[in-house]
Parts: C-alpha cells; structure tokens; sequence
C-alpha cells in the first residue's frame, strides 16, 4: 500500500476536523432555543450561514447559494468527505457521552476545544456545547454534527474561522507526513526481505499442546514503596492462565496490561493462546484506568493528581503481584515453585504500553512532557496527548519503577512521545517490539510508534505495522456480563479478526526467541516471517532498524516534489 486508507482519510476529517463543526460555541446564555446560523469570524469580518443549509447539503447535496460561496474554496472531494462528516452517526448513549465529557479526559478536551471558540464566559459555553452532545446522543439519528447543531441552546453559534483553517492545514500536513512514512516502512520491510521464505510461521497461529485453567486473583497492595510513592492503598485484580505441564517443569510467566478504559478481559484470546503453548499468563486489572473507573466518573470524580498518580500506580501493580506471588507461592497450588518469576515478559496496549516500557526501564522524561504538552490536540492531531499530559500534575522527579524480572516487552500502540524522549527511550536495555496500527487516530503510528522507534537503542528492538488496523483492532470482543467500553464501529475498523491473529502469531514468536531462548523463532521475527504470517493478505511490515534521519530526508523529499 502507498496511502492511508480510505477509513482513516474520512475518520480523521471527521474526528478532528469535523470537530470544529461539534465543538462551537457562541451562547450567550444557555436559553431553550435551538441554533439556526453558524457565525463565522475572521479578523474582524463576520459571515452567516443557516444551520438548514447544511442539513440539505449532508442530505440532498444541494448547496444553497450562501454555502456554495464557502465551498467554491474546496475540491470536489473535499466537499464529499464534509457531506460524510456531517453525515457520520456515533451510535453512543447518552449516558456514555456524558461519562467521558465529565471525565477528566473529556474536561480537558472541552478546554482544548474553546480554543477555537469565541465566548464571554467559558464555563457557561461548556455547559452549553456539553448538554448539546449529551442531548444529541438522544437523537434517534445518533449523535452527529448536525444534531449536537440542533440541540444547541443558542440562536447563533460562533466560530473563529482563522484558528479553524491553521488546523486544517496541519491536518492537511499531518496527512502528508504520515502517507509518506508509511509508505517509508513497507518499502523498507519489502527490501530487507530474504530469498527464503520461513518455514513454520502458521504454526504459530494454531492453539498449543498444554490445557490450562483460569483463575481470579485479588489481593490489597498495601506495601510501603506503595504508600511511599502514591500515599494509598490499592486493590489489586487479575485473571491467571495457568497451563497444566508436568509437575516441576518451570513455566515461564507474561503479564498482560491493558489500555485506557479496558481491563482484564480485553486480551483473554491472547492469554488463552500463550496459555496453550506453556506460559503463566497474569491479566491485570489496573483499578484506576479500567472501564469500569471510565464509567463511573461522574459518580467518583478524580482529580487531576488522582489521574497522574495512575502513571505510577500501573507499573506498582506488576511488581506487587510478582512480588506477592513469589513470597506466597502456595497461592498458586498446585503450580507452588512452577512459575519462573525471575524472567517475565510484559505486553502492553496503548497505556498499558507505557506501563510495560515504564518497567522495562525508560523513565519518564519532564522536560519532554512539558515541551509536548503546550501543543493542541486539535493542532497536533494526538488524541493521546490528552492522557499523557496529565502526568504533568505529578512531582516533577525522577521515579523508579523499573522491575529487573522484567527481561522482556510488547508494547501495541504505546503512548511514548510526551512522557519519554530519545534520552529516556534508549536507556531500554531488553528486547522490545513495538506494534502500531496505519489508522490508529488515538496513538498515530508516526508520532507515537513509528518516531520513538527510532530512539531506541536496544540491539533486539522490532517494528511492526498492522495495515487498515486501528487503535482498537487487537483488543477482543467483551463476554457477557463483562464491562465494555462503547466504541464507535468506525474506530474498531474492519479487520479486528486479522490484527488479532498477528499479535497472536507475532508474541508467540518474540515469546519463544526472548523468554525461552528458541533460536528457530529468530527466522520468524524478520521482514520475511511477518510477510509469510500475513500470507495472503500481506497486511504486515516488520523492521529491526529503522533511522529518523533516513525518515526526515524522505519526508523533505517527498514534499519538495
């Protein structure tokens, strides 16, 4: 492939710049009345266009002759992917959106947002713009642009055109760059491909010889680094997956740490699969970031300390359970002494990421967050830049957390590019992999993955690209009764089943060559064996180096053309 594709052209129009259709303001007072004109400022002239003029447009593709004056300034499929925008329905309940807008998440976004929003009163704005998507959500059309417009309660929203077109053209940047090295990275993973395809690759993707048992385990980690470090107790979860091998035979042990808003479930078929061929698996729940804390923010509100805190308490969690679990083994019978817990492997996603390379021994960088965090969101087109910005609240020290038994990592579509740097990222000693999505519009690849690649110094370091996968595509589908997350389909994408089968396939094999020493599993880890894995779709590039320098010249490159 030589370009984004098609899902993450019109989904990042629509969850950024589509944005500035949802995210205006212009309330004077939060009256009962629903929005007729957008209000559009530019220095000091002003235009008007009805608010009716753009459900024609998204319904019929009639442009009245007011808004035919706007759209002679964009290209023919500009003016289709707007249509799209207005058009695209989040199928959200109420209750969902008003649990993010009142997290400290969705509060910071509000913040952001009213950066291109002209107001008199921010906060009598926020309520408005918040109670237009809460109320939107009830709309039997779903929550669109057009109907959180509808369920505004102004006459008149206002929006600065200037601050909106220099996001466009970022946007616009930010889509040229992100083409351009994509298409840096397949091309290099095809030139580093040898003339021997990898014998055995599917191999890996087939369930194990060992059965296994799954169990719950809770515990409280009360531990003085805990109370030192955070001031609090904390609860701790997990489901282990322990595979039934003959009495003692050591079994090597992978934790499993899920993203934002997840939890232990989230990666279960992963668990299962590495449970069939011989490893402990250790599933955590991390308390403080789960879906089930995502959901009830409006009943327990955190505060911004609270939140940076989770920075230090997700790696505290792995090493109390490792440490737990090693001064009580007989909490494992009949497993008691089986588990290798001297040399553990973490798999991260998204926060979960920065968890396993917090652990693995890259520091948090302050100085790195501070430069990154006088960015916008809306400019920088880094939704993650929300999350990892609130570690700003804590100390600004340096903390250890690194765990030694740590000897290897994954980490699928980390957060990294404000909470570490190339300083911090290349003190990583062990092998790592880092896995990143083509249209991840939550941690993009270039920024968050493909960029701190290059910083890593690691002589067993791996780049993988999933192609047409997003941010959500490897996490698995929720049991019943399970808390889940409401994820709009658009940003699950299409290919959930093939990107779950390559983490699958891919951890076996990092597992095998880097826990256990299996040098045939070396064949596997190379642009050839990821080529043969994603047979025949070939929707898998793999690196072992990859140069910011060679990144940056073909980006100058390609734009000087």
């Amino acid at each position: 492939m030589n370009h984004l594709s098609l899902k993450w052209r019109l989904w990042l129009p629509l969850s950024v710049v589509a944005g500035l259709a949802i995210f205006f303001v212009g309330s004077r007072g939060l009256s009962a009345t629903a929005a007729e004109r957008i209000i559009f400022r530019y220095g000091l002239f002003e235009r008007s266009l009805p608010i009716r003029d753009l459900e024609i447009f998204a319904t019929t593709g009639q442009a009245s002759a007011a808004l035919a004056s706007y759209l002679r300034f964009l290209p023919p499929t500009r003016q289709q992917q707007l249509r799209l925008a207005l058009q695209e329905r989040l199928r959200l309940s109420p209750v969902a959106v008003a649990q993010l807008l009142y997290s400290p998440l969705g509060q910071e976004l509000m913040v952001q947002a009213g950066r291109i929003l002209e107001t008199q009163s921010r906060q009598e704005n926020a309520r408005a713009l918040r109670s237009a998507l809460i109320l939107a959500a009830t709309d039997p059309a779903g929550l669109t642009a057009l109907s959180v417009m509808r369920h505004y309660p102004s006459r008149s929203i206002r929006f600065d055109l200037k601050e909106g077109l220099a996001i466009l053209k970022n946007f616009q940047h930010t889509i040229r760059e992100t083409e351009t090295i994509l298409s840096v990275v397949r091309q290099q993973a095809l030139e580093n491909q040898t003339g021997s395809i990898p014998t055995g690759v599917q191999s890996l993707l087939q369930p194990g010889p060992w059965r296994w048992l799954e169990m719950p385990w809770a515990a409280v980690d009360e531990s003085p680094r805990r109370l030192q470090l955070t001031g609090h107790a904390r609860p701790i979860e997990a489901d282990l997956y322990l595979p039934i091998v003959p009495a003692g035979q050591r079994v090597p042990v992978v934790i499993i740490s899920h993203g934002l808003g997840a939890n232990r479930y989230s990666y279960r078929y992963l668990c299962q699969h590495l449970a069939s061929h011989g490893f402990a698996v250790i599933a955590l729940e991390h308390v403080g970031s789960s879906t089930r804390q995502l959901l009830s923010f409006p009943m327990a509100y955190v505060s911004p300390m609270m939140a940076a805190q989770e920075f230090l308490d997700r790696p505290l969690d792995v090493t109390f359970v490792l440490n737990r679990l090693g001064t009580f083994p007989e909490q494992l019978y009949p497993w008691a002494g089986q588990l290798n817990l001297e040399r553990v492997a973490v798999i991260g996603q998204s926060f979960g990421g920065y968890t396993a390379l917090v652990l693995a021994g890259v520091p948090l960088d302050f100085e790195q967050l501070r430069r990154y965090c006088l960015k916008s969101v809306l400019h920088s087109f880094n939704v993650s830049l929300l999350l990892q910005c609130q570690a700003q609240a804590l100390p600004p020290k340096v903390y250890s957390l690194q765990d030694p038994r740590v000897q290897a990592v994954i980490a699928v579509n980390p957060i990294t590019s404000a909470v570490f740097s190339p300083e911090s990222l290349s003190q990583l000693k062990i092998p790592v992999m880092f896995v990143a999505a083509s249209d991840d519009t939550i941690t993009p690849a270039v920024e968050e993955q493909i960029y701190p690649f290059t910083w890593l110094t690691t002589p067993d370091r791996y780049l993988v690209l999933i192609d047409d996968a997003t941010h959500f595509s490897t996490i698995g589908e929720a049991g019943q009764n399970e808390p889940v997350l409401p994820v709009p389909q658009s940003l699950v994408g299409a290919t959930p089943p093939r990107s779950r089968a390559y983490l699958r396939g891919l951890s076996l094999a990092f597992l095998r060559l880097h826990l256990l020493g299996d040098e045939q599993a070396r064949q596997w880890l190379t642009p050839s064996g990821a080529m043969a894995l994603s047979a025949p779709t070939y929707g898998l590039s793999l690196l072992q180096s990859l140069s910011q320098t060679a990144l940056e010249e073909q980006t100058v490159t390609r734009r000087d053309r």
